[in-house]
């Protein structure tokens, strides 16, 4: 039985992991080794919580912030905004943009009330700064980095974004899906 509705579709934008996946540099580079034994096939990953499209939890940047195995269901499960720049009219949404933002622009998702804000580059800063990073952690606000939003159409949609639920961790790969009617 399908979860949804025959008119809604799965839009995938989780980039995947390989031994081509992108790596902060001097973050560990994924890993993986497959092991035989007996018929079965079992395989070792090596990688930072912050491997491939991943969730950078408040715990990431602010000392006492709130883990990836604490952040609430429903800053995993939430309408979604993709757009080429922060709207007007975001509160209580995920904002999905293609680039990272200033520390100005991190202040007004935080004051318009985004629930969680992505991007499709490796980090949610513009440039070489820590800004947005601080003022979005800060604010308890998680943040997803690395996406696939290449191709996507701008509107609202769904967003599941779901992280391992790792004890304490500062942040989780994820697999991370939009949803949306289909068009007729």
């Amino acid at each position: 039985m399908a979860i949804l509705p025959e008119n809604h579709e799965f839009i995938d934008i989780t980039k995947p992991l390989s031994d081509r996946t992108e790596s902060w540099p001097g973050d560990i580079r994924f890993q993986r080794t497959e092991t035989k034994s007996g018929g079965w096939i079992v395989s070792r990953l090596v990688m930072s919580t912050h491997s491939g499209t991943h969730m950078d939890a408040p715990r990431h940047r602010v000392e006492g912030g709130t883990t990836v195995d604490r952040i609430p269901p429903e800053k995993l499960i939430m309408p979604a905004l993709v757009c080429s720049e922060a709207p007007d009219d975001f509160r209580g949404r995920a904002v999905l943009l293609p680039d990272g933002v200033t520390g100005a622009e991190a202040a007004r998702l935080v004051s318009g009330g985004a629930v969680l804000v992505g991007t499709s580059a490796m980090s949610i800063d513009f440039g070489d700064c820590d800004e947005a990073h601080r003022i979005l952690l800060g604010a308890g606000i998680p943040v997803v980095e690395n996406l696939k939003l290449e191709g996507i159409e701008p509107g609202l949609y769904t967003l599941i974004c779901l992280p391992l639920r790792i004890e304490g961790g500062d942040g989780s790969p994820v697999r991370a899906f939009l949803v949306r009617s289909r068009r007729s």
